[in-house]
């Protein structure tokens, strides 16, 4: 009964202090989703980083759980972000690869959904990259979205347009990710008195960080061509400082749920790092860091402070973790599961003991193909249908150098059979349609926010 007793405690307490303020659903705690671009496993401070200082997530790391076998099942970038909002495998909706706009299930709710149908506040800065054109934030349970920032010129260059640089509302030229953390207090400002979720998905730390200031950079020790990729973490950590003193000043703290995660591993070509694993986005999607990155879930009086989780998770439990917290419910569609009685110790198993993958879409870049699965410290894994197996023990082999198939066949045969019962579960390999460009959902360019009844 202990998860039943610090539930209960704490929603008690929460209630009194919210009630002497005056606000309401004073038993309805509040999200925060951080979902980074192409944050590597070995980035961080709290996961042994020691060129790029990050003491504001390394403090929810400290008041929280860090998660060391932190997955992604439907790596990279818009697979990840669809399996995160629907809290499924994709490929349970045909998602095999990129599939860039392909429609996510209408059957189905997102998580997005669910909160707002409890009466949250549910609020989206930055990158969406989830559904077809016609299914934008506020298509699918989105109460109101950060209008896109115009961003800077130059005119004279190549690279007319700035991918980093933006215009705020009085004109000034200011960083992109300064801008969506000044967006995330202003949401909570007018939220406050609300339960609500905030989903912040930055465009940090994707490609290209060329344009990084060297005020950013010079804050780190990192050198070369990562020494530009550390003055973006660095700034991403600067709006989870800002994050946090809003919630203090609100008096919020103790009543918020905060995720942060990544949506794949590392990109080495911009000096990223999977560290102790290898891998990550571009040459390295067969190894184990292109999956495995960093997550921490922090709500101090809840979740356990300054711990380490070391079982299987994946980012499709983050959607039954917050129904099951904010709103009593997980809905039956969900792959993921309610990780806090795995947290607070009344389920001492693993969350999951099998995970798996399945790129195989055909037409998808062939450095994404991926057929593997995770056991224990086991990782199975090959590229093509008609190769062999090759298994790792990741607890002595990190850097996945020996394939030990040949010495653990037992291990091969179980995890493989694990693998073809969960492939026949799955739905058939679905194709993107074809929208017409005027049926497009796009957020306008500007400042402020657009609301769902207005679109």
């Amino acid at each position: 009964m202990k998860t039943f007793t610090l539930l209960s405690l704490w929603r008690i307490v929460v209630a009194a202090a919210i009630s002497s303020v005056g606000l309401a659903d004073a038993s309805k705690p509040n999200i925060v989703l951080i979902y980074i671009d192409d944050l590597g496993y070995g980035d961080l401070g709290c996961y042994g980083s020691k060129d790029i200082p990050t003491p504001h997530i390394d403090r929810l790391a400290a008041e929280g759980v860090r998660f060391t076998a932190s997955y992604i099942p439907n790596p990279p970038c818009c697979p990840s972000r669809c399996s995160l909002m629907m809290g499924q495998y994709a490929q349970r909706f045909g998602k095999y690869g990129m599939s860039r706009g392909l429609p996510i299930p209408e059957d189905r709710p997102t998580l997005a959904q669910v909160l707002a149908d409890h009466g949250y506040a549910t609020g989206q800065i930055g990158k969406w990259d989830i559904g077809s054109k016609q299914q934008g934030p506020l298509q699918v349970g989105f109460t109101e979205v950060a209008k896109v920032p115009p961003k800077k010129r130059y005119p004279h260059e190549k690279q007319q347009v700035s991918k980093y640089f933006c215009l705020n509302e009085e004109g000034d030229t200011v960083w992109l990710t300064d801008h969506d953390g000044d967006a995330m207090l202003d949401f909570i400002n007018r939220h406050r008195a609300d339960p609500f979720f905030l989903y912040w998905s930055p465009e940090a730390v994707h490609s290209s960080n060329k344009e990084v200031p060297d005020r950013l950079a010079d804050r780190t020790t990192a050198i070369g061509k990562r020494r530009k990729l550390a003055g973006a973490i660095v700034s991403v950590d600067d709006q989870v400082g800002k994050l946090l003193a809003s919630l203090e000043k609100h008096d919020l703290r103790k009543r918020t749920l905060i995720i942060f995660s990544s949506d794949n591993g590392a990109n080495g070509a911009e000096g990223g790092t999977s560290t102790p694993y290898t891998g990550g986005k571009g040459k390295g999607t067969q190894k184990e860091g292109w999956v495995r990155v960093p997550t921490i879930f922090s709500l101090p009086g809840i979740v356990p402070q300054g711990e380490s989780h070391h079982g299987l998770i994946a980012n499709f439990d983050f959607y039954p973790t917050i129904t099951s917290l904010t709103c009593g419910t997980i809905p039956e569609h969900c792959d993921g599961v309610d990780l806090f009685p795995y947290l607070q110790g009344k389920h001492t198993g693993p969350a999951h003991t099998h995970l798996f993958w399945l790129n195989n879409q055909p037409d998808d870049a062939v450095r994404r193909h991926l057929i593997a699965a995770r056991w224990k410290h086991w990782r199975l894994y090959k590229k093509y249908e008609e190769d062999r197996w090759q298994l790792f023990d990741l607890q002595t082999d990190p850097q996945e150098t020996l394939d030990v198939s040949a010495q653990h066949p037992d291990i091969v045969t179980q995890m493989a059979e694990a693998h073809a019962r969960w492939r026949e579960t799955l739905a058939p390999l679905a194709q993107v349609p074809d929208l017409p460009n005027n049926s497009v959902t796009k957020i306008p360019i500007g400042h402020g926010w657009v609301r769902a009844n207005e679109s």
